[in-house]
């Protein structure tokens, strides 16, 4: 008995779902048919359609037959092949790839510990390419940005300085902003001065990178109401990268970024402004982070950093 109700379900099934695919064909291509084809189609599509609602299983069966084949005799070149429907599922798929790619969102992997201790090697991050707004490719289109670039935002760029250093030629870099057009930007030692006042640093304790178990002084910076952690290596507050380094205005077209590891970052201290049009977009989440640093670590996804912000 269930062997016959199973039977029974199967043939509804193929039957209903031969119904959604024939019609549709029919009803697009109308105009390029003959009428003739036209109403034998439709004759049949009725013949099926009542033995659906009779319930009667044995003209469900007979009724599909006969649509299969006159769909199969007169609609087949309307239809698409299995080959052709999945190229173009394919292609389709690769061309929501690129687009989310090239305005949605992007894939970033930290590749150094320059963002330590709020970014670890490791990490992979989605960047938001729109928030800034971007340019449609190949035209002068801007897309009005939902928010404008602000001070303590973690941001993804090209570097900037390609021509004094091929070999970087499309490298992405992260870091953070610290300056905007107009500011004063002057660095004494571990003390940030943002148009001549004094940016707080709060200590919070030492800081051990577990990839090569150095100590650091770490901090709570706040950048004008935006705070983040950032460290400094012990006993360096009188190296090269700690001294004093002359007041910079930052131009029209661009910003100043540091990295968080302040004495572990190539930035703009060292290769200058990033300007605005390298921005690839905002750092926004954690989306994978893979701790691949210690060998004897076995589970080593870091499940807690999984879909967290950035700070």
């Amino acid at each position: 008995m269930l062997n016959i109700f199973s039977k029974e379900h199967k043939a509804r099934k193929k039957a209903t779902l031969l119904l959604k695919q024939v019609r549709p064909v029919l009803e697009k291509n109308r105009s390029k048919i003959s009428p003739d084809v036209v109403s034998i189609i439709e004759q049949k599509v009725g013949s099926l359609e009542r033995a659906l609602e009779s319930q009667n299983y044995e003209d469900v069966l007979r009724t599909t037959d006969d649509l299969e084949i006159a769909s199969s005799d007169y609609l087949s070149k309307y239809t698409k092949s299995k080959l052709r429907q999945n190229i173009e599922a394919l292609a389709f798929a690769i061309i929501l790839a690129l687009i989310i790619r090239t305005f949605v969102f992007q894939p970033f992997k930290i590749p150094s510990g320059s963002m330590i201790p709020n970014l670890l090697v490791g990490d992979h991050l989605l960047v938001n390419k729109f928030v800034y707004g971007t340019k449609i490719p190949f035209t002068n289109i801007e897309v009005l940005p939902l928010e404008k670039i602000k001070r303590g935002d973690v941001i993804v760029f090209t570097y900037p300085n390609n021509e004094n250093d091929p070999t970087k030629n499309g490298l992405y870099y992260i870091k953070r902003v610290i300056g905007l057009p107009g500011d004063d930007i002057d660095i004494d030692g571990r003390n940030l001065y943002i148009n001549r006042e004094e940016i707080p640093l709060d200590y919070i304790g030492t800081y051990s990178d577990e990839r090569n178990s150095q100590q650091f002084d770490e901090y709570r910076e706040d950048i004008f109401g935006e705070e983040h952690k950032v460290i400094f290596r012990k006993g360096k507050e009188n190296t090269t990268k700690g001294s004093k380094i002359p007041v910079s205005r930052v131009p029209e077209g661009y910003v100043f970024v540091m990295g968080d590891n302040r004495d572990n970052s190539q930035d703009s201290r060292f290769w200058g402004f990033v300007p605005k049009e390298n921005i690839a977009g905002k750092a926004f989440v954690i989306h994978w982070s893979w701790d691949f640093s210690n060998p004897d670590v076995l589970n080593k996804v870091r499940w807690d950093r999984i879909l967290s912000g950035i700070d």
